[in-house]
């Protein structure tokens, strides 16, 4: 009799385990469905940078697998999407505001979080700097100081400024957005000789380097996850946003010592220099600056 119930009882338990598994099973199989073979869920044909769509058909069957890659990278990166998520609201405001105002499609926001990962502190091994990732050069054609005691490259407002005065220029040469953003990432002056050498007039119809090839399809998947984030994260998976301090402008003309200003301002020193990183020595040449400052 004792044997039968030890049986019974490894039955029972044995029973109660696999059901756990079998249910287990079918509950993260439905998560991984809904919220991992993203291709089930797209609409293709709403698939779009700044208005002009991307064709999956035809001769350009292989965008299929472009875009897929790309949004399969971002989507399973989760570390890195959940930190564009959380530094959206520090910057992606502002860039929206200052796109509209320029006429430049809302969807150059995207380059942002595609070049920096929204990390004004970021830094190539190219040697590109800030959010927008330019170059020494091509700052310095765009209005922004880049010197051993500043560099505006991390000064975001100004940075932004540039990237937009810099998109307007592209579009003058090559009257198309998708292009401009190619042209942004691998140079106005190599497009230009490989779309001329190739004879074609679309970004979807050159053959390129790996880097600008995956560039554009890199954005578009950074914008649909984006736009669609609620629908394919959790909201627990994504946590809360970072939200700025708030700050005030302080006006000066030079200042010889930062630390010294800070202490006779009484100004958190460790603080100015993460509002301001721009600022890379310990003094500001004559000249009309901006500081921010926390407002206490």
């Amino acid at each position: 009799m004792l044997r039968i119930s030890k049986n019974r009882i490894i039955l029972t338990i044995s029973t109660f385990f696999l059901l756990i598994s079998v249910w287990v099973f079918f509950l993260v199989g439905e998560k991984v469905q809904h919220y991992g073979d993203l291709s089930k869920v797209i609409n293709y044909s709403q698939v779009n940078f700044a208005g002009e769509k991307v064709s999956f058909e035809g001769k350009y069957y292989y965008n299929i697998e472009k875009f897929e890659k790309e949004l399969s990278v971002t989507r399973f990166n989760m570390y890195q999407f959940v930190l564009y998520h959380k530094r959206e609201p520090l910057y992606i405001p502002y860039i929206e505001k200052k796109l509209k105002a320029a006429g430049i499609p809302d969807d150059f926001k995207y380059l942002a979080i595609a070049e920096s990962g929204l990390r004004n502190e970021s830094l190539s091994s190219a040697g590109a700097g800030g959010i927008w990732q330019f170059i020494p050069d091509t700052a310095r054609q765009y209005g922004l100081q880049v010197t051993d005691t500043v560099d505006e490259r991390y000064n975001f407002e100004l940075a932004t400024d540039a990237a937009i005065a810099y998109f307007q220029k592209l579009y003058k040469d090559f009257h198309d957005w998708t292009l401009v953003a190619a042209a942004y990432n691998r140079g106005e002056n190599w497009l230009r000789r490989a779309l001329d050498d190739q004879k074609v007039a679309s970004y979807y119809d050159l053959y390129m380097n790996e880097e600008t090839t995956r560039y554009v399809f890199r954005i578009l998947a950074i914008k649909y996850l984006m736009e669609n984030k609620y629908k394919i994260f959790n909201k627990d998976e994504l946590w809360d946003v970072f939200i700025k301090p708030k700050i005030h402008i302080v006006e000066v003309s030079d200042v010889s010592d930062i630390k010294d200003w800070c202490q006779e301002k009484k100004y958190d020193y460790a603080m100015v220099r993460q509002l301001n990183q721009w600022i890379l020595g310990n003094n500001l040449p004559k000249g009309d600056w901006k500081i921010q400052v926390l407002d206490l």
